[in-house]
């Protein structure tokens, strides 16, 4: 076999494993995501949970999430398990399919990043600080933050492109694919893990300097209902910022690839590379841009396992599923005996 056989031989080999990683990764992704994301609109929407404002961005990030499972994975699972490339048939599609790809895949961070600052807020000694920690604000923020994404990523449709010759559609066939790679590579991949780690890092701060102050309470005017409740929201607030700190390193792991593997695309100089480099360059590219669909898709996992509170939800979610079954079955079998009689 020549070399030139072999090098083709290696590359294909390197395309298949990337198909088949694409194929198993996306399935799994939308299984888990549809599963996971609707368990916890539930759990979001208790009341116990639902008046706190740090929860307010956890359900924005679970719909945005929901966005990323039924729109970006699919589309993802077509173009690189499939090879069905819906972006290249017009310059529409290729506009629209990339920008709602683009677009969307950064809310869940930024969402999470803001729950971080709101942590921030909520564990401040400051009352002015804490004042700006509520579901008024929390909603108006999202709103705010989905406008101004939007706004970011609006240079995609007006700029992005088929060239002549071309059939398909990725960024790097685009003249503005060095400003894409930075702005990507900015936008989600590096500031919104800064912003988690930073606030999550002063929220630590803040926990840590409350434990050290000693609270001596004898305060007999104070209704044993009252001091209750103060116990549940300071349990539900601590629950939340422990979601939050696990949630921020998740999103900085899942986006490291993608931050490696911008940073490589823009300062990468335009040489020629073998078929080989050249497969190894796009499986990177690909797998690092699967990879980070995890953080989106998997959240109700994390919330699991980082947070009684949310546990606790699930739990009763279960007993009364199990109750409603259990009776219905009971009032089925009474039925039964009063025809046999």
């Amino acid at each position: 076999m020549s070399a030139s056989d072999s090098s083709v031989a290696e590359a294909a080999a390197i395309t298949f494993s990337k198909v088949v990683f694409a194929r198993v990764w996306t399935f799994s992704m939308i299984g888990l995501g549809v599963i996971g994301h609707i368990l916890n609109v539930y759990v979001f929407t208790r009341r116990s949970l639902w008046s706190n404002a740090c929860t307010r961005y956890f359900f924005a990030a679970t719909i945005s999430g929901i966005l990323v499972v039924i729109a970006n994975a699919p589309l993802r699972l077509l173009q690189i398990g499939f090879s069905i490339d819906p972006f290249g048939y017009s310059i529409v599609t290729c506009k629209f399919l990339s920008y709602l790809l683009l677009g969307v895949r950064p809310l869940s961070s930024w969402f999470i990043a803001f729950a971080s600052i709101d942590r921030f807020l909520c564990s401040s000694r400051s009352a002015t600080l804490r004042s700006w920690s509520s579901v008024r604000v929390a909603t108006r923020t999202i709103i705010l933050i989905t406008i101004t994404i939007l706004l970011i990523f609006l240079y995609i449709p007006i700029t992005y492109e088929i060239l002549p010759g071309r059939s398909r559609c990725p960024a790097s066939q685009s003249r503005t694919a060095g400003f894409n790679g930075i702005w990507t590579l900015i936008v989600f991949s590096l500031c919104p893990p800064i912003v988690m780690l930073c606030f999550g890092s002063l929220t630590i701060r803040h926990i840590r300097q409350q434990l050290k102050r000693v609270q001596i309470t004898n305060n007999e005017n104070i209704a044993q209902t009252q001091l209750s409740k103060t116990r549940r929201q300071k349990r539900t607030d601590r629950q939340l910022i422990q979601m939050m700190l696990v949630q921020c390193l998740y999103f900085s792991v899942t986006s490291l690839l993608v931050s490696i593997n911008w940073f490589y695309v823009t300062v990468r100089p335009p040489i020629v590379i073998d078929v080989v480099q050249g497969a190894k360059d796009d499986a990177f590219s690909q797998i690092s841009g699967l990879i980070s669909l995890v953080g989106p898709c998997t959240s109700f996992y994390l919330f699991t396992l980082s947070s009684q509170v949310f546990r606790d939800e699930l739990k009763h979610l279960f007993k009364c599923q199990w109750r409603v079954s259990d009776g219905t079955t009971n009032t089925g079998m009474q039925s039964l005996r009063i025809l046999h009689h």
